[in-house]
C-alpha cells in the first residue's frame, strides 16, 4: 500500500508541465471548527496569500461555513468568503491600475468519501459563485509611477481621472479528487487534483501534502501545490505554492 501511495504522488507531480515556472507563492491559513452534534458542524477561516516569489500580498480573506453529514459517506456544506485582492492591471495603452478590490464568494459542496483500510478516497463537487462590486480607481502611466495619481490622466480641473471597473459575477464548477493515507495516528499524507471549470476549463491544481494531528484539538497541514492555468480572466499565472495551515477544533 505504501508503494502505491508513492507512485500516485509522483504521477501527480509529473502531470504538471516542467516548463511552467512563472511564479512562487506562500499561502497560509487558520481554521476554527466546532462540532455541534453528530451531523452538524460550523467553521471559520482566515487566509493570506503571497505572490511574486512570495514578496507581495496577493490577497487576504475571511470566511464562514456550515456542514451537514447526510450519510456516513456523504457530507453537504455551504459557505461564504470575503476576499480582498491586491490587483495590478495594465491596459493596452500602458496605463496601470494598482488597487485592492473586494469580492464576495458563496459556495455549495457535496463530498463523498470511502475508506479502504488506511486509505481514504474522496470526491468533492463544488459550485462557486463570486461577485465583484463596481470599483473606481486612478489609472496612471506605467513608466515612473510610485503612487496612485502620479503621471495620471488629468481632467479639466487638474484632478486625476478615475477608471471604473464594472461589477462582475462568475460561476465556477470545482471538482477535487483526493487520496489520503493514515500512515500513523498523527500523520496523514495526501495527494489531490482539482479542476476549475467556468465557460471553459480554466485551471487545475495538483497538491501533495500531509496533515499532522497533534491531538484532537490541534492539527497542522503542509503541502506543495502546482497551479496549471489553462484559460481564465483573473490574471493568474502558473505557480508553485507552499501551503501552511493550522486548525483548531472544539
Amino acid at each position: 500500500m505504501e508503494r502505491s501511495i508513492i507512485i500516485i504522488s509522483l504521477l501527480l507531480l509529473f502531470m504538471a508541465p516542467a516548463e511552467a515556472q512563472d511564479d512562487f507563492g506562500i499561502w497560509s491559513e487558520v481554521n476554527v471548527e466546532k462540532k455541534i452534534n453528530s451531523r452538524w458542524d460550523i467553521g471559520a477561516s482566515a487566509e493570506l496569500r503571497m505572490r511574486d516569489d512570495a514578496s507581495e500580498v496577493d490577497r487576504w480573506s475571511v470566511g464562514v461555513d456550515v456542514g451537514y453529514k447526510v450519510a456516513k459517506w456523504l457530507k453537504a456544506s455551504a459557505g461564504y468568503s470575503f476576499l480582498n485582492d491586491n490587483i495590478y492591471k495594465v491596459s493596452t495603452k500602458q496605463k496601470v491600475a494598482d488597487y485592492y478590490g473586494q469580492r464576495h464568494r458563496f459556495n455549495v459542496s457535496l463530498t463523498g468519501s470511502q475508506d479502504f483500510g488506511r486509505l481514504s478516497i474522496s470526491l468533492r463537487e463544488r459550485w462557486q459563485y463570486t461577485f465583484r462590486p463596481e470599483k473606481s480607481v486612478w489609472r496612471y502611466y506605467a513608466a515612473g509611477h510610485t503612487f496612485a495619481g502620479q503621471n495620471a490622466d488629468f481632467n479639466d480641473d487638474g484632478d486625476p481621472e478615475k477608471h471604473t471597473f464594472d461589477s462582475k459575477a462568475k460561476n465556477v464548477w470545482r471538482n477535487r479528487l483526493q487520496l489520503k493515507y493514515k500512515l500513523t495516528k498523527q500523520w496523514r499524507p495526501y495527494v489531490n487534483a482539482e479542476t476549475y471549470v467556468a465557460k471553459s476549463w480554466e485551471k487545475t491544481r495538483y497538491s501533495l501534502g500531509t496533515e499532522f494531528r497533534l491531538n484532537k484539538q490541534h492539527s497542522f497541514d503542509v503541502k506543495y501545490m502546482f497551479q496549471d492555468i489553462r484559460n481564465n480572466d483573473d490574471d493568474e499565472a502558473d505557480s508553485h505554492i507552499i501551503g501552511i495551515g493550522y486548525t483548531y477544533k472544539f
